[in-house]
């Protein structure tokens, strides 16, 4: 798989070594006209350690899926936890590479393809079940936890489908369709948490700096060039203008309104039966 450039970028410019969402522990009382970075920097900490709470007490190795650049993975050596990553794209071998010089094991592949070569006590999947095809994911689960084991998912699901092809609907996976099919492949559901409100302040956070910065330089640069150059603007609105277009949109993920009225975000703990 070649370099993700979103995230590249994203972990470049955020410095932060975690690329989740973040937990507000009283998301009611954030201000957003207020956030800094320090601020989301600060609540994707809480995010690893509220979800590490979820880990049973009988799990001694586990099995980053999605590892992004190594946050969530370095939490869990520092509390004791044996820990290999797995993740199909290159830039996150090379940040694993050069940070842990080879101690954490790194398998660069789909999910859907990893082939294990041992079973482990738990799978964690921080915000990648949903880049998971359901039924193939299960199926590898099933090979790569040991009986007895667990599966520990963080991420947002889709509870409310209108049809309307929202960009909310179209990015993550049907929850009823995921718990059926880890029932079917020998999961127990044995815990849950709905963090949704705690997950809200990033994305109003991420909504503000958008409206106060990204838009109006958007809008400044597209007046200036209409002006100043028309011929320019005309040739990059024909060579770039749908795809921008497509990729203003999908900035609706930002609204936090409408992620709750389609998803949940949930964690989930599974264990193999």
């Amino acid at each position: 798989m070649p370099i993700d450039h979103v995230l590249k970028l994203y972990s470049e410019s955020f410095r932060s070594p975690y690329l989740h969402y973040g937990f507000w522990d009283e998301p009611d009382k954030v201000n957003i006209d207020t956030l800094t970075l320090n601020d989301m920097v600060a609540a994707q900490q809480r995010y690893i350690e509220h979800l590490a709470s979820f880990i049973p007490e009988d799990v001694n190795n586990i099995l980053d899926v999605g590892a992004g650049i190594g946050g969530n993975s370095s939490f869990l050596l520092s509390k004791g936890f044996s820990v290999e990553a797995l993740s199909p794209d290159d830039y996150q071998e090379k940040v694993f590479a050069e940070k842990y010089n080879g101690e954490v094991p790194f398998y660069r592949t789909k999910f859907e393809d990893f082939k294990p070569q041992k079973q482990y006590d738990l799978v964690l999947e921080s915000e990648s079940a949903c880049y998971i095809q359901i039924e193939p994911g299960w199926q590898v689960a099933q090979k790569t936890i040991r009986k007895g084991g667990y599966l520990l998912a963080s991420d947002y699901f889709l509870h409310h489908n209108d049809g309307s092809g929202d960009w909310h609907i179209k990015a993550s996976h049907d929850e009823k369709t995921y718990l059926e099919k880890a029932k079917e492949y020998g999961f127990e559901l044995i815990r849950e948490y709905d963090q949704t409100d705690n997950t809200m302040p990033t994305l109003d956070g991420a909504k503000a700096f958008m409206d106060r910065f990204i838009f109006p330089t958007v809008e400044f640069s597209s007046n200036y060039l209409d002006k100043n150059h028309p011929l320019v603007l005309k040739v990059l609105k024909k060579a770039f203008g749908k795809k921008l277009e497509s990729k203003i949109n999908q900035f609706s993920l930002l609204e936090s309104s409408d992620f709750k009225k389609y998803k949940r975000y949930m964690i989930y703990l599974f264990k193999k039966i």
